[in-house]
């Protein structure tokens, strides 16, 4: 153990040296024209900055740049002596922060190997293969717009689950069980919420947040709820029959009705937690947009009709999800379990 200790220790200090390096010395890695500002002043709204090339042809050379200013940082970020930034002519683009993002990424999969081991890393690889298989999604449909969002991302669906279980657990019976469990899952929360806005026709949806869009906003929007109820399904799932099956390995004389009344007590016990990091996750990424529409004289009724009733249903999505997740395992498992004895 003390072994493992110093080498996190060690690990760490390297992540962190790295991420220094990366910050302060990769420039010549980038082929965009990139600055450090070595002095900024404040003037009408703008930031002008004095800055030195640090890569390309004109390394070196000193020159004057210019970036908005707002107090609030909503549409730009405050500049400082010593930051690196990416320009265009004479106007900033964004700040270098590749640095920080390196330090992010490293301490999280070294937090994954040091607590998760051999497990850690293949979460680690199947939140990168999802994660690239969700950009690739969204690339293939810019580039086919003619498709349909919906299967597109049901086929990531399938992947993202299959990819989730598989290389975690590896192909065998329990985890072919989760999946199947995931997939109705998943599929039959999708069902209630798409069929329940057909019937209403969207009453009391606000789009105007997605009016920026330039496709047809309904399909992304349900791409998006599809999306959420992956990962509130999957964990359920997961926590669930993997429950039972470690209080089955631990106790093979345990009935199937005991093992499935201890699924209900499980997942009595996770759903209600489960639900509220919904709520959370979901909410929390409205409460700036919503402090700017208070303080710009909008009623607190009419900001949470505007800004939440999106956040709503996919909160409402999720949990159908996660209270759906909890029968449909058990279900399964219990089929599992029959076909063995």
């Amino acid at each position: 153990m003390k072994r493992k200790i110093t080498l996190g220790i060690i690990t760490t200090l390297i992540c962190i040296f790295g991420s220094l390096f990366i910050q302060n010395y990769s420039g010549n890695w980038y082929q965009q024209p990139l600055a450090k500002i070595q002095k900024i002043e404040i003037k009408d709204n703008q930031q002008l900055i004095q800055a030195i090339v640090v890569n390309g042809a004109a390394k070196g050379k000193e020159i004057a740049l210019v970036a908005p200013y707002q107090e609030n940082e909503i549409e730009s970020v405050h500049l400082k002596k010593g930051n690196q930034v990416f320009y265009q002519g004479n106007e900033v683009m964004e700040k270098k922060r590749d640095g920080f993002v390196f330090f992010m990424v490293s301490l999280l999969l070294l937090t994954l190997l040091f607590v998760g081991g051999k497990t850690g890393l293949t979460t680690f690889i199947s939140a990168l293969l999802n994660s690239s298989a969700l950009f690739f999604t969204i690339w293939f449909y810019r580039e086919h717009a003619s498709l349909s969002l919906i299967p597109m991302t049901m086929v990531y669906m399938f992947f993202s689950v299959a990819i989730t279980l598989f290389l975690i657990d590896g192909i065998q019976k329990n985890s072919l069980q989760k999946f199947v469990a995931t997939i109705v899952t998943i599929l039959t929360a999708f069902g209630i919420c798409y069929f329940t806005m057909a019937i209403l026709q969207d009453k009391g949806l606000r789009f105007e947040d997605m009016g920026v869009l330039t496709r047809p906003y309904r399909p992304i929007y349900l791409a998006s709820l599809l999306i959420g109820a992956i990962g509130a399904s999957l964990d359920t799932v997961v926590t669930v029959i993997s429950t039972l099956e470690e209080i089955e390995l631990r106790n093979n004389k345990v009935t199937l009705k005991q093992l499935i009344q201890s699924g209900k007590t499980v997942g009595n016990d996770i759903s209600g937690t489960m639900i509220n990091v919904l709520i959370c996750s979901y909410f929390s990424s409205a409460i700036p947009v919503i402090l700017l529409y208070l303080f710009n004289g909008w009623s607190f009724g009419q900001t949470i009709n505007m800004l939440l009733s999106l956040e709503a249903v996919r909160v409402l999505c999720g949990g159908f999800g996660i209270l759906l997740s909890i029968p449909i395992s058990l279900f399964f498992f219990a089929i599992g379990r029959r076909r063995i004895q």
